[in-house]
């Protein structure tokens, strides 16, 4: 979520939201994973839940509960659900099962739902369709260029992965690691070659998506209701060659998508998208002030083949990809300086770096209320980013114009899953992101 500067007092709550709403599992990034510190069990089994306070600029103030259970299922799963109502009469209601695993087989499921009703959800689109006026969302678009109104949605996922037995996945599709103070000591490992036959873990997945999405009562009075309306099926693969998925010191990952819209059933349109995403980790060691120090770098780059533009009106643009899917920057994953959605085309492209480094003081341990989410290890993250959207894909793509943004990150890690709060900055503004998981290590995004 994107948080207002003018509430960074409530910023702590809107932290403890994303603690709680991780799913503070056992089961997040890198598929089938079960992290255990040196005193647990593969049997334990963890749940709780927390109330919780936050404020955006859209939402106005919000208060909501989050639980989850991990463990309880099956060893590596978990469940999880939150709910919150807002001021401005926004609300919420979201829930996802994850890595539940078919028998005893390599296949796993991840199931997610979001129904959610927003007063103030903002768009980069364009009703006009001036010709003379760059399209919004575009990388030459005005910032201020974007439709608001009172947005509903439903999104339904269903995913199947499947982990190839190869690499560390040979004998065992779930990867067990045992953690102290937050850091692995034991464990499959990976980074130190490459060769998905005998290190890291390659999975193949397909998802299946559906998500209706509107917008009413905005600008444009004389305009209807807008229905946006897609579902399909996204394909994968993935090649996580890295030492500890959720928080990487060396090795590489290597993921390539394609998501297609059939134009099936209440589809608005048909649509497919191509997506690469390469990262690559180093370890820098340690120091006098930090326990560890990891150099991050990701480079992603989307396509969407089936764009197809008016030649007579560049604003006009067929076989698209919906808002949140396709070539686009802005939010908490990438170019975080800047809204969701706030660039939109055809292709784009996106460089990143950051410096992860864990100090060795770590006050987090014994402190009232913070101690309930068992706090492991605190970590402070300086990073940069640059990236543009364009109409084609081509050499001026990945070289001109780029839009560039740097911030910094705080990220704990509680009951053995990543929390993050990124502030970044560009010459449009700044942003505050609360959410889940390392950037670059989001499976099947």
């Amino acid at each position: 979520m994107r948080l207002s500067s003018m509430f960074c007092g409530l910023l702590w709550g809107s932290f403890l939201l994303i603690v709680t709403c991780a799913s503070i599992s056992t089961a997040l990034a890198g598929g089938a994973i079960v992290a255990l510190d040196e005193s647990e069990s593969i049997d334990d089994k963890r749940s709780g839940w927390l109330p919780y306070l936050f404020a955006t600029d859209s939402l106005g103030t919000a208060v909501g509960v989050g639980g989850f259970t991990a463990g309880t299922i099956q060893p590596q799963a978990s469940l999880f659900g939150t709910a919150f109502v807002t001021s401005n009469e926004s609300a919420l209601l979201s829930g996802s099962l994850n890595n539940f695993r078919i028998g005893d087989s390599r296949f796993f499921t991840d199931t997610f739902l979001l129904v959610d009703h927003f007063t103030d959800q903002r768009f980069y689109a364009d009703l006009d369709l001036d010709p003379s006026q760059p399209k919004a969302g575009s990388n030459d678009s005005d910032p201020d260029d974007f439709i608001s109104g009172i947005s509903d949605e439903v999104t339904l996922n269903f995913a199947v992965n499947y982990a190839l037995p190869i690499g560390n996945a040979r004998e065992d599709a779930i990867s067990v690691y045992r953690l102290k103070n937050g850091l692995v000591t034991e464990g499959p490992q990976g980074g130190d070659v490459w060769n998905p036959l005998t290190s890291g873990k390659t999975t193949l997945a397909t998802r299946f998506f559906y998500t209706y999405r509107d917008l009413s009562d905005f600008d444009d009075e004389e305009s209807e209701q807008l229905e946006a309306r897609t579902n399909g099926l996204d394909f994968w693969l993935e090649y996580d060659n890295t030492d500890f998925p959720r928080n990487p010191t060396r090795g590489s990952r290597q993921q390539f998508m394609v998501s297609r819209d059939f134009g099936w059933f209440d589809s608005s349109n048909s649509w497919t998208n191509l997506e690469m995403d390469l990262s690559k980790y180093y370890d820098l060691g340690r120091s006098s002030w930090f326990k560890q120090q990891v150099l991050a770098l990701n480079f992603w780059t989307s396509n969407t083949p089936t764009w197809e533009t008016n030649p007579d009106n560049p604003q006009e643009v067929t076989n698209r990809p919906p808002p949140s899917s396709g070539s686009e920057l802005g939010g908490f994953d990438r170019m975080r300086a800047y809204p969701s959605g706030r660039f939109r085309d055809k292709s784009a492209v996106y460089y990143a770096a950051e410096l992860r480094l864990i100090p060795d003081y770590q006050p987090l341990h014994d402190l009232p209320i913070i101690k309930y989410f068992q706090i492991d290890w605190w970590q402070v993250v300086p990073f940069v980013e640059a990236g543009r959207v364009g109409p084609d894909y081509n050499s001026d793509l990945f070289f001109k114009d780029l839009k560039v943004d740097a911030g910094i990150g705080l990220r704990l890690m509680a009951f053995r899953a990543v929390v993050r709060l990124d502030w970044a900055v560009s010459e449009e503004g700044n942003s505050v992101w609360a959410m889940i998981e390392q950037p670059f290590s989001r499976s099947g995004n």
